[in-house]
Order: C-alpha cells, then structure tokens, then sequence
C-alpha cells in the first residue's frame, strides 16, 4: 500500500512507525505547539497539503493528526478527493467500533483543555471515557521524545475498561501494545494502530502481526 500522510511539520514518530508495514508519502503543515487555537490555525493550510500529497497519487490518504482531526469538523477539505481517505480520529472511532468497546480508558501527552476536547468528541460518538491520564505537554517535538516506558507508564494509571486507547500519532505506541494488551486483559489501540488499521482496510490489505489485536484480528 501506498500511503499518502498528512502530518504535523513537529511529528516524528507516525512515519517511522508507519513505514514497516507500508511506503508512506507524507507531506506537512505547521505545527509546533499543541493547543486549541494553533491546531485551528494548522487546519487552514489542510487544502494545499491534499492538493500537494493527491499528486503522488497514493492509494489510500490519510490525515495523521488525532487532535487537528477532533478540534473542529474538517471533513469539507476532502469533498474533492477522489482516492479513498480518512482521518485518524475518525480512525480511531472505526477501530473502537470494530472491536466492540463501550467504555475507554485513554493515556495522551496533552494538557487538561485537550484532553477535555478528546473526551467530549469520543462520548459525542457514543462512549463512556472511564478515565483520561495526560502528560500536561504543549510542545509537539516534546511529544515525539516521550520513551515507549513513560507511555507504558501513563496507562499503569488507569482503571479497567472495555479498550485503552493511546491518543496521539506523535507518540511511540507500537512497542508496548501487546504487553499492555497481555496485562490489561482488553484490546489496546492508538493513534497509529488505528489509522494503519483503517487505511490497510480501505484498501483490503491484510492483517499485521505483533502490533495488537486490532491490526490482528479485524482486519
């Protein structure tokens, strides 16, 4: 699969996370930090981004940012693409949906605004959020230097629930969702899991091992 991926300028995780599995083509638009007003501002530049990344001519387009694609409705940008695409909080809402998940414990790097932002688009989508445990980070590059243990560390914080979710395609997730998914005894996604998930789907592409049961066993 060829993907063509939309990315914050900051982000420096999703495409080396991405890239075992597929050939990624990414372009980028301007973000440094994470907050309301900065993502809206990235948004803006969205058009120019999908006219620039449709030119490869991918199979499948993909928008890797979970809270630009949350902060606000920007599905009008993509009214003209003709090649299949998603988001990857749309992404996400497929991959709860898919495996049957009512309640979610979720693990960010965000601060409390965004964080209350997350928890308000997954109920309005229909699920009960048990908990959100957030590393209080404003800066993206910051967010990108997170270590797999202190993400591990993060979801050690939360109570039981039907899936966990791991908010943030700049976050290195993809080392601890088997042993998470061991010890909690409940599918585990993130951001990147679910976006590889639906993109790989989009086009009928098989399953991928040892990146959880949702790349796994719905595919």
């Amino acid at each position: 699969m060829h993907l063509g991926l939309i990315i914050p300028s900051s982000n420096t995780v999703m495409e080396e996370e991405l890239s075992p599995f597929c050939t990624v083509h990414s372009t980028r638009i301007p973000l440094k930090m994470v907050n309301e007003s900065v993502l809206k501002e990235m948004n803006t530049t969205l058009q120019v981004a999908i006219d620039l990344i449709t030119d490869c001519s991918p199979d499948v387009l993909m928008y890797g940012c979970t809270s630009g694609s949350f902060i606000e409705d920007i599905t009008s940008f993509f009214k003209g693409v003709s090649l299949p695409w998603a988001t990857t909080s749309q992404a996400v809402i497929s991959a709860l949906d898919a495996i049957g998940a009512q309640s979610v414990s979720v693990a960010t790097p965000y601060t409390d605004p965004i964080n209350e932002r997350e928890k308000q688009f997954l109920e309005s989508h229909g699920f009960t959020v048990t908990a959100i445990a957030g590393a209080d980070l404003q800066e993206n590059r910051e967010i990108g230097r997170l270590r797999s243990g202190e993400v591990y560390s993060l979801v050690e914080s939360l109570p039981y629930a039907d899936a966990y979710f791991l908010s943030c395609t700049n976050m290195r997730t993809f080392k601890i969702i088997e042993r998470l998914e061991h010890e909690r005894r409940a599918p585990v996604i993130s951001s990147n899991s679910a976006s590889l998930w639906k993109a790989l789907g989009l086009v009928d592409e098989g399953p991928v091992e040892h990146c959880g049961r949702l790349l796994e066993e719905f595919l």
